[in-house]
């Protein structure tokens, strides 16, 4: 009786010490999750009360640009404010060259950036992306009067495209007649006058063209969507942005932005 009350008793205890020594493992492990899982520091930043530091290349009217005045202006630089008057935080702009805006979010040197700049899957493993907010591929133009309703009605038709480039690549591919143009404008202006039915040309030239009675077509020919370049590790600030942004879409705000500046 005595060996089976010592053998019971070694028996609880054994079980005791493997169901603490499980308990203490759990608790380092979420300890350890807890030091380890990356902060949303952009984020708890904002809500301290900083600012939201906008990188962007002021080199490309008219999304980014200097004006007279040697101030920001441009419909990047607008649509960088209505996020900051959405999120209730103010908004501190960072000149940086193009090919540096993407290493200044990694360097928490920005927050954002907000700079015409265009999807790239192979970033995705450095930085995260906004939903886009500006379509800047390749779109077909004709006029507001053309029988031409999408690509499909080409064949048999001249189209205007800007020598080399990525209209003129899509329409050889495509086995159209086609009358080459020095610049995209150029190719706009040959619908315009007759001498052609259709242009491929770039999104942002579309919007910019101020001839009369041209219609841009939609879906594009091939996408280009602009995007919020965001850090990795920034999933509140993510889903905050992408909040206020789906609000300046649907409320008009992003229409109206893109008739001041375009």
């Amino acid at each position: 009786m005595v060996s089976e009350t010592k053998s019971t008793s070694s028996s609880r205890r054994r079980l005791l010490t493997a169901a603490l020594a499980i308990l203490t493992l759990f608790a380092l492990a979420l300890l350890a999750w807890g030091l380890l899982r990356p902060s949303d520091d952009a984020w708890e930043r904002l809500q301290r009360g900083g600012a939201l530091r906008v990188a962007v290349d002021p080199s490309f009217p008219p999304f980014d640009d200097v004006g007279a005045d040697g101030q920001l202006v441009g419909f990047d630089i607008d649509l960088a404010r209505e996020l900051g008057r959405r999120l209730s935080v103010p908004v501190e702009f960072k000149a940086i060259a193009f090919d540096g805006l993407v290493d200044a979010v990694i360097a928490d040197k920005a927050d954002v950036v907000i700079s015409a700049f265009p999807l790239d899957p192979r970033l995705t493993k450095d930085v995260r992306f906004s939903q886009p907010y500006f379509e800047g591929g390749l779109v077909l133009v004709t006029r507001e009067d053309s029988t031409v309703a999408g690509p499909e009605d080409l064949v048999g038709r001249r189209v205007a495209v800007e020598w080399g480039s990525l209209g003129d690549a899509w329409a050889r591919s495509h086995g159209l007649d086609i009358l080459r143009q020095e610049t995209a404008a150029d190719a706009l202006n040959a619908v315009v006058i007759g001498e052609a039915d259709a242009a491929p040309v770039d999104a942002v030239t579309a919007a910019l063209s101020s001839a009369p009675d041209l219609h841009i077509h939609t879906p594009p020919l091939e996408s280009d969507p602009y995007v919020i370049v965001l850090p990795l590790h920034a999933p509140k600030l993510a889903d905050a942005v992408d909040d206020a942004l789906a609000e300046i879409m649907a409320d008009g705000t992003w229409e109206r932005l893109v008739r001041m500046h375009f």
